[in-house]
């Protein structure tokens, strides 16, 4: 890829934000860009982390095997999230699983080189730990907010970027319903409640994994 589409992939991470441009170049000097088919393992649990991983386009889920041997889904990344900031400062296995949900682009950037330029660049490190803080708040919101946040408009924002993601309409749904309740936080009983609360509104039309969105600023409106 070359230098201004590695800029934009750097510009979609916040931690990014603050550096001067000259910084801002320097690190997308690092990237290197992959592409994965929908389907493709991008990593596994137990492989070394080795890069820190940001998602241009697409859709990756996150996920690990629990005691019971099921696959758990942690979360789901969408364009401009990025993962493996534990690559970052060590070099220990990664204890979960990305799975590409659809074709996506990846924009990564090796640990021993971005170690450097963290070296020679302290802002880079202060803005880094100052990123990493505010996602620790926001988990813990996240927490909090998930019991009373309105679950159709949780529903809507999920199927608003998962179509984008796919660019895609009508399009098959990537997870599995149950899998989309724990995503949302919440039960396969209340997923399918929601569903068919937004089919009756005219905002979508859904048929086992098919849905096709009718009114996406309807849907907008919920979120």
């Amino acid at each position: 890829m070359d230098l201004q589409q590695a800029l934009e992939c750097v510009n979609l991470v916040p931690m990014f934000h603050s550096l001067p441009e000259d910084q801002k170049t320097e690190v997308a000097k690092l990237v290197v860009q992959h592409h994965y088919p929908k389907g493709t393992i991008i990593y596994l649990a137990g492989d070394k982390v080795g890069h820190f991983m940001i998602l241009e386009a697409g859709q990756v889920k996150i996920s690990q095997v629990a005691a019971n041997g099921k696959e758990q889904l942690l979360k789901v990344l969408q364009p401009g999230d990025f993962d493996g900031e534990a690559a970052l400062f060590n070099g220990d296995q990664r204890n979960v699983t990305a799975t590409a949900l659809v074709d996506s682009n990846v924009c990564q950037i090796e640990q021993g080189a971005f170690q450097k330029l963290l070296q020679k660049s302290p802002q880079l490190s202060v803005s880094l730990l100052a990123t990493m803080s505010q996602q620790i708040n926001s988990l813990q919101e996240e927490k909090t907010l998930s019991s009373t946040a309105d679950m159709a408009g949780k529903l809507a924002k999920y199927l608003v970027e998962t179509g984008a993601a796919l660019d895609e309409n009508p399009f098959k749904l990537p997870l599995k319903k149950k899998d989309i309740a724990t995503y949302l936080g919440t039960t396969p009983e209340t997923i399918s409640r929601t569903f068919k609360q937004l089919t009756s509104k005219g905002l979508i039309e859904a048929k086992g994994s098919q849905v096709k969105i009718i009114d996406e600023d309807g849907l907008d409106m919920l979120v």
